[in-house]
Parts: C-alpha cells; sequence; structure tokens
C-alpha cells in the first residue's frame, strides 16, 4: 500500500535518552557478522524515537547537516590491494525493487552531465521515495542531518549512507555511535510524503569505526524498525539495488542524490531541498593503485553525505554503487575543486550490506 501519510516538524513529541550496545562477529544478536564488522543495537523503542525528536530537535538539527571529512592520511598497502587479481573477493549485487502493490515513479530520459548541483523535481522522480534526510545526535548530544537512500535486503528495511554519520570513527568504540536515528523519506522544507521511520540497528565496517578510512569504509548500513502503521519500507517505496566490486571506479549514467547545506562555490543550499548531480564516475587516484576511491564531478557538501552515488538511474534496474564521503581542501582549509569523492565499495561493503541482511 502506497504511503499517503506526511510526517512534519509539528509532531508532538518527547525526549529520552538511549544506550548503545555494540556487537563483533559471533557475539551479537545473531552469529553470521562478519568479523571485520560491528553492529550497535538500539535499546531505545520505536515510540522513543520518535517522541524524541520534538519540532524544536529536527529544526535544530536541520539547521546542522553534517560536515564532510578531509582524506589527510596517505593510503598504506593492505594484504586486499597486493593480492593477485583472481584471489580477489567477488563482487556483492542485488537487482532493485518496485514496493509492493505500487509501481515506482517514472524516471525520465537521461540528462545531460551536472557537476552544479540541481533540484529533483517534488515527487516526479522515484528519488524522492528512495533518498532522505537521516536526522540523528552526536554522542555529545548535538543534533545533525546526513543523506540516506533505500537499499535492497532480506529485511526490506535497510538504508546505505556514510560511515561518517553513523559512528565518529575515532576509534571510541560504544561511545562512538550516532543516536536516536530518524528517516525521512523524501523530506523537503520540514515535511516528507511518506512518514518517517526510525533506526532499529546500524553496521559498518572496522576500518571506519577504529580510524576514519575515508578510502575505504567511509559507509555503512542502517537498518530501521517497522513502522507502526506501514510496516517495512521497502514494501512501501520499493529500493535501489548494488554492485560492489573490487577495483572497479569507472561507472556512467551516474546520478547522485542528496542534501547538502553547502556546495563548492555556492551560498543558495541550505540543506532543506533534495539536490542531484548527473554524469560519470573515475578512478580518484589514477597513478595510485593502492587508491580506488570513486570520483564523481558534483558541487555538493556538507548535508549530502551518504546520499547514493547510483549506477543506472535511467534504466529499470538502478544501482548504488557509491556513497558520498568526502572532498579535497587546499593548504588553508578551502574545498579547491567540485570532485565528490566515495570509498571504494568492495568486499569490504558487501560484508556490511550481509551483517545487515542478518539483522531481521
Amino acid at each position: 500500500m502506497r504511503l499517503l501519510h506526511a510526517v512534519t516538524l509539528a509532531a508532538t513529541t518527547a525526549a529520552l535518552s538511549l544506550t548503545p550496545l555494540t556487537a563483533q562477529a559471533g557475539t551479537g544478536p545473531d552469529q553470521h557478522i562478519p568479523a571485520d564488522i560491528s553492529v550497535s543495537v538500539e535499546k531505545r523503542t520505536d515510540r522513543e524515537i520518535r517522541a524524541h525528536w520534538t519540532p524544536e530537535r529536527l529544526r535544530a538539527a536541520a539547521e546542522h547537516p553534517a560536515k564532510m571529512p578531509v582524506l589527510k592520511k596517505k593510503h598504506t598497502a593492505r594484504a586486499e590491494d597486493t593480492a593477485p587479481a583472481g584471489e580477489q573477493s567477488a563482487h556483492a549485487s542485488a537487482h532493485s525493487v518496485k514496493p509492493v502493490n505500487s509501481t515506482l515513479l517514472t524516471t525520465a530520459a537521461a540528462p545531460t552531465e551536472i557537476s552544479v548541483s540541481q533540484e529533483v523535481p517534488y515527487t516526479t522522480a522515484p528519488q524522492y521515495s528512495l533518498v532522505g534526510r537521516l536526522f540523528y545526535d552526536q554522542p555529545d548530544g548535538s543534533g545533525h542531518s546526513c543523506t540516506a537512500a533505500v537499499i535492497v535486503s532480506n529485511n526490506r528495511n535497510t538504508l546505505w549512507t556514510a560511515g561518517h554519520c553513523v559512528h565518529m570513527g575515532d576509534g571510541s568504540g560504544d561511545a562512538g555511535w550516532m543516536q536516536n536515528m530518524y528517516f525521512i523519506p523524501g523530506y523537503r522544507d520540514g515535511s516528507g510524503p511518506y512518514g518517517a521511520w526510525t533506526v532499529k540497528s546500524k553496521v559498518v565496517n572496522n576500518e571506519w569505526m577504529d580510524s576514519s578510512d575515508m578510502e575505504d569504509a567511509d559507509y555503512a548500513a542502517v537498518v530501521l524498525n517497522d513502522h507502526p502503521t506501514w510496516g517495512k519500507l521497502q514494501d512501501n517505496v520499493g529500493a535501489f539495488g548494488y554492485t560492489f566490486t573490487e577495483n572497479l571506479t569507472d561507472h556512467s549514467d551516474v546520478y547522485d542524490a542528496g542534501y547538502p547545506g553547502e556546495g563548492y562555490n555556492r551560498t543558495d543550499l541550505n540543506a532543506e531541498r533534495m539536490m542531484y548531480c548527473y554524469g560519470n564516475t573515475v578512478d580518484a587516484g589514477p597513478w595510485n593503485p593502492f587508491d580506488d576511491r570513486m570520483s564523481m564531478d558534483c558541487d555538493m557538501g556538507k548535508g549530502s553525505s551518504g546520499g547514493p552515488m547510483i549506477e543506472g538511474k535511467s534504466s529499470t534496474d538502478p544501482r548504488i554503487i557509491g556513497a558520498n564521503s568526502h572532498y579535497q581542501t587546499d593548504d588553508a582549509g578551502n574545498r579547491n575543486s567540485d570532485d565528490l569523492f566515495s570509498s571504494e565499495h568492495d568486499s569490504k561493503a558487501g560484508n556490511t550490506m550481509s551483517a545487515a541482511n542478518a539483522i531481521g
């Protein structure tokens, strides 16, 4: 059944607290969590998280879109970087799905390359049901927001976003998880046409959790609670598929959506409208065999973190191939180009999805 109810910032709510629980492989709610993955299980219920997000808290978080990190470390070789191609892990993939008892919104013909982000036409593109704004509290209690997208999963209730939207990535373990996560698909100017979902569990790669590895691990899966009225998000709006492949950086027909609160040489962005870029991704480090980040010409900045890089948006099987992670700056800390980067999405990203799929 298609969602018709809209969520607004005027909902009646109240504040509560949260205590995260982290699970490593073989110790969490499911024994199938890969060894390189950590999972945080929310202790707060759906009702309690909804009550937490008062209109005031939502407005405050909306005014503070998450800052994108800046790549500072040099890449060091790892075992998987130097392994022969035949020994590398197979890629993980899944087809996109349409909602149950409904039809995915039709897509227009592929546009020409767009690097100066433009507003997604309201409710006329599938991004307005499959992409949304993700609100959360940092460990210090301050509210912020990122972008996330519905990704196909066994539990039919999973989002894909950036690692820095889910954990601080500072080696703090349990203390670094974001809290009270709240997803509004199709968010626009304080409301959304498809209701809101709360988060049940968060999944990150340990390379992000321990050391903020933007080259290889700035991505995360977020498993949602069932909506008290409509159930599972994927059943209502559908989901993007995904293709996570070792050493694959060059993609065409890539659509990137997000909620930027700033942009390269832009002063007109406030994170209240969904924006998009369109074009190709290329190897961010063509002269460095250990750097398989994806780079796209797109001027979106903070707030667009976690937004999906979608290959084949104009096809019948659009798939997530990356997530907005970071941009480059000069020595003075100023962004020096419209390049927008995603971490490599390889077997470790596949392990992240495997862990999410193991959560019922």
